[in-house]
């Protein structure tokens, strides 16, 4: 993204920092059409809603930009807007730790995508949560890779963007 583009942007500029997002999201994608991503991410302190919770909005926020990723390549001018969303929070999201984003391209009709993803805390290895826990316990459910958000969407590509256009 050109560093003009960059300072107005949300994700890639607003949303990063060190009680933030200190890092990009690391990023893994399957098929050359836009299958599959997986990001993982870090996520700060300074992204709460109520002390200790990750914002409902931050992880929307998420999804949306990772669900848009993964079917950018299916499309036919590779760039595409949200037209339909549905979201379903599951559990709360701690802040201070690494969450994967999984996503998977459903269908693809012309200049339309349909993405199904959801956020996970990033599994951590057994003897790490046994360390974390002090006594060889088993750990909370967020040490252990379970969904946190799942959602839905309808992502088109605009009629402008055969033209060259550019977000």
């Amino acid at each position: 993204m050109p560093s003009v583009m960059q300072q107005h942007s949300l994700t890639a500029s607003t949303l990063m920092g060190d009680t933030k997002i200190p890092v990009p999201p690391i990023m893994f994608t399957k098929g050359e059409k836009g299958e599959e991503l997986i990001a993982i991410s870090y996520l700060g302190a300074d992204l709460c809603g109520h002390v200790g919770i990750i914002h409902g909005g931050m992880m929307a926020t998420m999804l949306d930009e990772g669900l848009a990723r993964c079917c950018f390549a299916a499309l036919p001018s590779k760039v595409g807007v949200t037209a339909r969303w549905e979201i379903d929070f599951r559990r709360p999201a701690k802040c201070e730790g690494f969450v994967v984003l999984k996503a998977r391209t459903q269908r693809v009709e012309g200049r339309k995508a349909w993405v199904k993803g959801r956020v996970e805390v990033l599994p951590m290895g057994e003897g790490e949560a046994m360390r974390k826990e002090g006594k060889g316990e088993i750990a909370p459910y967020d040490e252990r890779g379970e969904v946190l958000v799942e959602a839905e969407g309808l992502f088109v590509e605009p009629k402008w963007a055969k033209f060259g256009g550019n977000l």
